[in-house]
């Protein structure tokens, strides 16, 4: 019996301990700090390149779009600064799952070149990533409309939503000027190395979705 009481005790400070260290980090000062200082590194870059100064051991780009009944995927690997940055653009079945087209893309010295160029221009046609155009830290998030905060205390992972109109995000979607969308950033203090998420969503469905992975 001293033994079991012994074990409800320390379970019992153990989860206050955890509720205690987790208070405050949905807040919107906690995460916006935890995001912006992190996402910074990358939004802006203007060559893909450059990456390597922020991640000399390498970075893998990927980027998607959801649209009604495809994904489209793009993912790039640098591997090592100097050489080509390579990948492929993928087209997938929603229902299915099945991946219908993969086009290899290699990226050189500011440019891109394809095994199939006329369909990598009809799955891609933007040829450029959001973090090309758009500068993302603390000061930038601060000034968005909050929309809500998330963060999980069992793994880590956090995740911070605004509705917003903004004039680099809407030119790069191709939407008109004052559409509003929901810009989300995403998260987790699991991961040691840089790994964040944007995702921009429309309410017709669209979804659009962006990271960088050390």
């Amino acid at each position: 019996m001293k033994g079991k009481k012994v074990f409800y005790i320390a379970m019992f400070f153990a989860i206050i301990f955890m509720l205690f260290r987790c208070e405050g980090r949905d807040s919107r000062e906690y995460l916006e700090e935890r995001i912006g200082n992190q996402i910074s590194r990358v939004y802006p870059t203007k060559n893909l390149e450059d990456l390597f100064v922020e991640f000399p051991n390498g970075f893998t780009i990927y980027q998607s779009y959801l649209l009604t009944d495809k994904i489209i995927k793009i993912e790039l690997d640098g591997t090592e600064k100097g050489k080509p940055i390579e990948g492929t653009i993928k087209q997938i079945d929603i229902k299915s799952g099945a991946e219908e087209k993969k086009i290899a893309v290699t990226y050189d010295k500011g440019k891109y070149s394809y095994d199939n160029e006329e369909e990598a221009r009809k799955l891609w046609p933007k040829e450029k990533f959001l973090f090309q155009e758009m500068t993302l830290n603390t000061e930038v998030l601060s000034k968005f409309k909050l929309k809500d905060t998330y963060y999980n205390g069992n793994n880590g992972s956090f995740e911070i939503e605004y509705v917003v109109k903004n004039e680099q995000i809407n030119e790069f979607l191709g939407l008109e000027k004052k559409q509003k969308v929901k810009l989300g950033l995403h998260g987790s203090n699991a991961n040691k190395r840089y790994y964040y998420t944007l995702s921009v969503k429309l309410d017709s469905g669209f979804t659009f979705r962006e990271r960088i992975e050390e």
